[in-house]
Parts: structure tokens; sequence; C-alpha cells
């Protein structure tokens, strides 16, 4: 390995290093008690070290939104689709995502509850045609055209129909997550019974 490789290399072990300690603060504490100084602390750099890396808190946030919305991409990729049923696949691929958020309980309140100025433009979905924009629309959009192809769902607007889904799965992960007393019991139920729901509205 030549110099400038193991330079690269260096660097990248070092913005690695600054992510993952900024995504450990953010979801133990956090967006308001996230500073550079904590993750400086924490990875024992100077601050200075993590200013030549990132201009700001701002855009380190940014950075741990991205890599978030990669993994929600993941998590949902990973479902395959049930050509014949189609419901199956939107269950399934929500019920991932609201797993996965639950695991960062302080993640999600901090990147999807506050107006954290330049975040919301990443993750906000409720623009029309925002589905060209946003893989995780766009592929629930396509799971409920191919359900109305199969005769199973009735007629929509589809873009219209995946923000109301995100936006009622959100409404349930958020009130999940703040209200700490909910047995897992419970969680099941309501978790399945949003998923009843929304379905049977979909169906014909």
């Amino acid at each position: 390995m030549g110099i400038s490789e193991r330079r690269q290399l260096e660097r990248e072990v070092i913005r690695k290093k600054i992510i993952d300690a900024a995504s450990e603060i953010l979801a133990r504490e956090g967006y308001e008690n996230l500073s550079i100084r904590k993750i400086a602390n924490k990875i024992e750099y100077s601050p200075g070290i993590i200013y030549h890396y990132f201009k700001d808190k701002s855009e380190i946030i940014t950075y741990v939104v991205e890599e978030g919305y990669k993994e929600i991409l993941r998590s949902i990729e990973q479902i395959p689709i049930d050509e014949e049923n189609p419901e199956t696949s939107i269950i399934e691929a929500l019920r991932a995502y609201i797993e996965l958020m639950l695991k960062t309980p302080q993640q999600f309140r901090a990147i999807l509850m506050n107006d954290i100025e330049g975040i919301q433009e990443r993750v906000n979905i409720l623009s029309e045609g925002i589905s060209k924009e946003r893989q995780s629309i766009q592929s629930l959009c396509n799971l409920l055209v191919l359900g109305a192809k199969k005769g199973k769902f009735r007629t929509m607007d589809v873009e219209l129909t995946a923000q109301i889904i995100w936006t009622s799965t959100h409404g349930l992960l958020s009130r999940l997550i703040l209200e700490k007393n909910v047995s897992e019991d419970q969680k099941e139920r309501l978790i399945n019974h949003h998923f009843e729901v929304l379905i049977n509205g979909l169906l014909k």
C-alpha cells in the first residue's frame, strides 16, 4: 500500500470514528446534547481534528441521517417481493422499518421528531412528486401498483396512499417510543392491528 492509499485509509477510519461517536451520542442523549466537543472527547481527538473532516455539527448530522436512510433501504430491500401477495411484502417491509427504528428510539426522536435545519428536507415525504426523490416511497408505490394490477387493491392515488401509509406508521412509531410503559405484548398488538387497518383500506 502506497503513502497516498494509507493516508486515505486513515482518513476513512477517523471519519468513521467521528460518525460512530456522533450516532452513539445522538441515540443516547438526543440532538440537543450532541456537540463537537463531546464527539472529540469520546474518540480522544481534539475538536480541531473533527473540524478538519466536518464543518459543523449540522454536517455530521446530515451524514448520520444519510447513513441511517441507507440502512432503512437495506432493511427494506432484503424483503423479497411476493408477486402474488404484494400486501404481504408491504407488511414485512414496514415491520422491518418499525423494528429498526425501535432499536434506536433516541435517534428516531432526534432526527424525525425535531425541525433540525438542513435535515428535514432530506427526510420530508409529504411533497407532491416526492416518490421521484425518495426510494422508500417509490418502493411502496411499486407495491401498490403491483397490488392494483393483480386486482387486489382498489383504484387509488398511489403516491398519496404511500405517503399516508408512511406517515401513519411514523405516528405509531412516535407513540411507541414516547410511551415507554407500553408492554411488549401491547406493542405487538398495536403493530399488527396497524397493518390490518392499512391493508383493509387498500383491498377491493
